[in-house]
């Protein structure tokens, strides 16, 4: 199969904005709907008088089970995001999640394929957005990436495939999945060290977050154990490891978890972006932003006890995170959330 090199080299559009400020709009698992919900056309009124912006939708984009042709329901999932998006006159970037790769489903790759060329044709056909011509979805072909792209002179944005790192059946690969991995984070240093080097702002956009107090931050015990330790490990081959790979605590997620973190350690100039659990929820660990904005159509509850100390969380309410890029390097972090006045988080 051929396999497209590109998502592993740097990949760079046209610079919008080459000074002032510039908002980069945050929103996740907002493909619950089969209409533009209350979160969604909130976020559609902002981005409409907003055109000095890019938004980034941040995987499960297709509930329950990812984009088909041959659903008809599907394309309204998806749709229900790419609506909003017509008279926009920004950037936009959809990166996968769980849920669109087939819920770690068998047609998990080709069902992400299918989503990236129906979101850009569509994007092409139906809407104002400046990036439409090189592509809306990233990283391509089932691979994990790392994309790059310069959204002003001192802003990039990376986005990663997380999925690819926990999916357990077909995905493209770069020779073997050990060369594929080696690859990718080579790249993603390659790219942090770059960046610090130019004094820029970095933004990595992934679906599963590093820091969590949400369900999948569950331990699930003794069911893990059973499932990764014993003999009844042959369940997990038959369908149940889909219960516990998406969780921080399972060894797969782990050592993604580890290693992202060993890449991004010695660098403050990042923030790093993700969805998957629904809720909003802002973290600060060695000058460095984590940020889960995955309530773009549904909430699930924060768990009573936190793993990790979060600067702010909010499982009420569905919305999306707003970055305020400043021209004197200020970054000013706002929540959005239905029905409420904007949350300004002047500290983070």
């Amino acid at each position: 199969m051929r396999l497209i090199v590109f998502v592993f080299v740097f990949f760079s559009g046209a610079v919008l904005a080459q000074d002032g400020s510039y908002s980069v709009y945050l929103v996740g698992d907002a493909g619950e709907d089969t209409t533009s919900g209350h979160a969604l056309l909130m976020l559609k009124r902002q981005l409409d008088k907003d055109p000095r912006s890019a938004v980034i939708f941040l995987g499960d984009n297709v509930y329950p089970s990812g984009f088909s042709n041959n659903s008809p329901k599907s394309r309204l999932h998806l749709e229900s995001q790419l609506n909003i998006l017509k008279k926009y006159k920004g950037r936009v970037y959809f990166i996968p999640g769980n849920h669109d790769w087939d819920a770690q489903r068998r047609r998990g790759l080709d069902k992400v394929k299918q989503q990236k060329m129906h979101i850009d044709n569509y994007l092409q056909n139906n809407s104002a957005v400046v990036n439409k011509e090189d592509g809306c979805f990233f990283p391509a072909e089932g691979l994990p990436g790392p994309v790059s792209v310069m959204l002003n002179e001192k802003l990039r944005l990376i986005m990663i495939d997380t999925q690819w790192f926990l999916h357990f059946h077909k995905k493209n690969k770069i020779g073997s999945k050990k060369q594929t991995v080696k690859i990718f984070y080579e790249r993603l240093d390659s790219l942090l060290r770059l960046s610090s080097g130019n004094g820029e702002q970095v933004i990595i956009a992934a679906h599963h977050p590093v820091y969590t107090n949400g369900s999948h931050a569950r331990r699930m015990q003794p069911w893990r154990f059973m499932v990764n330790c014993t003999p009844f490990k042959i369940l997990g081959f038959c369908g149940l490891d889909r219960l516990f790979s998406q969780d921080i605590y399972q060894p797969g997620y782990r050592r993604m978890r580890s290693r992202l973190l060993a890449s991004m350690k010695e660098y403050n100039n990042i923030i790093y972006a993700s969805g998957h659990d629904h809720n909003t929820q802002c973290f600060k660990e060695e000058g460095k932003r984590f940020i889960v904005s995955g309530n773009g159509s549904k909430v699930t509850k924060l768990r009573k006890k936190k793993r990790f100390d979060s600067v702010f969380q909010d499982d009420q309410l569905t919305g999306f995170v707003k970055l305020e890029f400043s021209e004197d390097k200020k970054i000013t972090t706002k929540i959005y959330r239905v029905g409420m006045d904007v949350k300004l988080l002047e500290a983070y």
